[in-house]
């Protein structure tokens, strides 16, 4: 199957940085081509009942010329087949993967044409196909002109760098952005056009995140024109696009609640679970990229030893060829450049969900005070509402999106750098380990500390907000009888006496806490580097720059997850402390909705008269949530239309647990209550 001589490598013997002939075209451009026309295929099926776009396409001539390119890599690809078939008849890994490269390319075409009509943003499968296809191409070209092949096949070095080109003018015919009026419904049109109408119309306001492809998603060029826009005037409103449909409230909150009333349902209700189930696969792609992230950064101390120990060797006899120089900064700059998309693209995906769950759980606690039961009112006051509103799922967002990925991401970074750095220093590296065992239970301590503090500052603050919502409301009484004064000291007790005392406390706690933050990886860095000078200094060689810096590289990789790893204890406490107030109020009780029944009631209708029943109670029973014995007894009550009814009674005769009862305040033991109309 490998008619060249230097095998199935995957490295080549005789030529730098270069892999063998027979693995490029067995392993990487046969892989590619296979994965590709499997993924093809998927996603063609994927379009089989997609509606067509409107038939006035604009951009006709571009799409016209990139499907002849496409047509003309196909023949190239087919060329070079052709031609290697002759060169090696026997059956071999060269024209096999020349097969699957043409086949690939059919599949291509037809993958153009159907994308075209059904998608108004670029393919990513054909954006990264064609991208794949033109890196491979540049291998395969760089190793066809050390070997010579333009003088030994010419016709295959022909073959191979016309489908270079022309793969990478299908790549930029692709990433070129469709026009943004690129479909537009005539008159005439809209009859014929299968979609709704209102989605053909969202062109001109919509966002241009919904139609940039995976590249200008990768490097934020959708946002280019609006901070451009902004750079020459200040932004207005009809500057912008419209909200995204995952970001209106009807819709996040409609996912959620479906979620979070499943958990009702099973008896044994989590907020974690609902919260997981609506946001997981987003949250996890986050911890992806977070993850590549971590991983890639951990390749440039490894490459900086490499390009540290070829320029200590170059110009001496054991000096390596000056490709491994070129290759080792040029890995450096791509690994630079992939661990900086990594993260902006992890941090965008946090916000989003950090957005998301804010509005989940803000919509989710307004709905339940409109059906909160009348004790659950009397146990939450407005007060106590808004801080759940604000500052409880504010503080369970923040954690879930920016925080919850360093529970993981801190130790696997610490285990990495700690590994390189045992390679690097060898046993000295564990006095930095002691270090950092030493630091733990202090961290902890003050953690916990930090967690009994921040509760108690929350209880002071809902004790603040229940007075204040209690001044405000009734604040002609105050100035009426000069209670300013005594409610001024109250406000005060609480205020100064305990949220601000709580607060101080919580400060000098805090700054102890910083303060070992910020000593340990010092300390780490100090205690390794000296037990090495002083002991060891033989094992790895003396401390030369290319041991010094890579240690260096490595303790500064180490001091973010040391510093701030710690740092995630109290964010998680405070955390799950706001999550199990904001559970505790979504688990309140609630209004009986089905204890009466609504009946529709139109008086304007010719069946309409003066005997019916508007109000109807008959055999009722009620109580109140929290009462052991009903408070109303054998209730029969019937209110016609055009009557006027008065409930008249002592006080405490049950009056107003009467019109409870009606509205739905008051559990129905047995009975039933019509209401009819609004």
């Amino acid at each position: 199957l490998c008619p060249s001589n230097e095998g199935w490598g995957p490295l080549s013997p005789s030529r730098p940085v270069d892999f063998t002939q027979c693995f490029q075209h067995g392993v990487l451009v046969a892989s590619l081509n296979a994965l590709f026309i499997l993924v093809a295929c998927l996603r063609l099926r994927a379009l089989r009942d997609s509606p067509l776009l409107p038939a006035t396409v604009v951009a006709q001539t571009q799409f016209w010329t990139k499907m002849a390119v496409v047509a003309t890599a196909l023949v190239a690809s087919t060329a070079e087949l052709l031609v290697l078939s002759q060169l090696y008849p026997h059956v071999n890994v060269f024209t096999m993967s020349m097969a699957l490269q043409s086949v690939a390319a059919a599949v291509a075409i037809r993958l153009h044409w159907r994308e075209q009509f059904t998608n108004r943003v670029a393919s990513t499968t054909l954006l990264l196909f064609w991208l794949a296809t033109v890196l491979l191409g540049l291998m395969r070209l760089r190793t066809a002109v050390a070997l010579g092949v333009f003088n030994s096949a010419p016709a295959v070095f022909t073959a191979c760098s016309v489908f270079l080109l022309l793969s990478l003018a299908a790549l930029v015919m692709e990433s070129q952005a469709k026009p943004h009026m690129l479909y537009e419904l005539d008159d005439e049109d809209e009859e014929y056009y299968p979609g709704p109408l209102e989605d053909a119309g969202r062109c001109t306001y919509q966002s241009p995140e919904e139609r940039a492809n995976i590249f200008s998603r990768l490097a934020f060029t959708w946002m280019t024109p609006l901070l451009e826009q902004g750079y020459r005037k200040p932004l207005q409103m009809e500057d912008t696009w419209e909200l995204g449909r995952e970001y209106r409230p009807e819709v996040v909150n409609a996912s959620f609640q479906r979620n979070w009333q499943e958990e009702l349902r099973s008896g044994k209700p989590s907020l974690f679970r609902a919260t997981m189930r609506t946001y997981g696969l987003s949250l996890a792609l986050g911890g992806f990229y977070k993850l590549v992230k971590d991983l890639v950064s951990f390749l440039n101390p490894i490459l900086l030893s490499r390009l540290i120990g070829f320029v200590s060797r170059y110009n001496t006899p054991s000096a390596e060829p000056i490709e491994y120089g070129y290759f080792y900064a040029i890995s450096m700059f791509l690994v630079a450049t992939v661990q900086n998309v990594a993260f902006q693209q992890h941090w965008v995906q946090n916000q989003r969900v950090n957005c998301l769950l804010k509005i989940s759980y803000t919509t989710a606690i307004y709905r339940k005070t409109m059906t909160l039961s009348n004790d659950a009112r009397q146990k939450y006051s407005v007060g106590g509402i808004v801080t759940h509103m604000s500052v409880d799922s504010q503080r369970v967002a923040d954690f879930t999106a920016n925080f919850s990925h360093h529970l993981w991401s801190s130790p696997l970074q610490i285990i990495l750098a700690l590994y390189l750095l045992y390679q690097t220093l060898g046993w000295c590296t564990f006095a930095g380990v002691l270090v950092m065992l030493i630091s733990i239970p202090t961290s902890a301590r003050l953690s916990r500390s930090m967690r009994a503090l921040n509760k108690m500052l929350m209880g002071y603050r809902d004790q603040r907000m229940k007075i204040m919502d209690e001044v405000l409301s009734g604040i002609k009484i105050i100035k009426l009888y000069a209670w300013e004064t005594s409610f001024l000291k109250r406000i005060d007790e609480i205020r100064v006496k305990l949220e601000l005392s709580t607060i101080r406390s919580y400060g000098v706690v805090q700054s102890m806490f910083s303060f070992i933050v910020t000593l340990v990886p010092f300390a780490v860095s100090f205690s390794t580097f000296g037990l090495y000078s002083l002991m060891d200094n033989t094992s790895h060689g003396p401390l030369t720059p290319q041991l010094v810096f890579v240690s260096l590289t490595l303790f500064n990789m180490v001091r973010f997850p040391l510093s701030h790893g710690p740092m995630i204890i109290p964010a998680l406490l405070e955390a799950m402390v706001s999550s199990r107030r904001i559970f505790d109020f979504l688990t309140a009780g609630e209004i009986d909705f089905e204890a009466i029944e609504r009946v529709s009631y139109d008086r304007d209708s010719p069946i309409a008269s003066s005997d019916d029943a508007l109000v109807s109670v008959e055999k009722g029973e009620f109580k109140w949530l929290t009462a052991e014995e009903p408070t109303l007894r054998n209730i029969d009550i019937e209110c016609k239309r055009d009557q006027l009814v008065a409930v008249i009674g002592r006080v405490g005769a049950g009056k107003s647990s009467l019109v409870s009862a009606i509205l739905g305040d008051m559990v129905k033991s047995r009975g039933s209550v019509t209401v009819r109309g609004s």
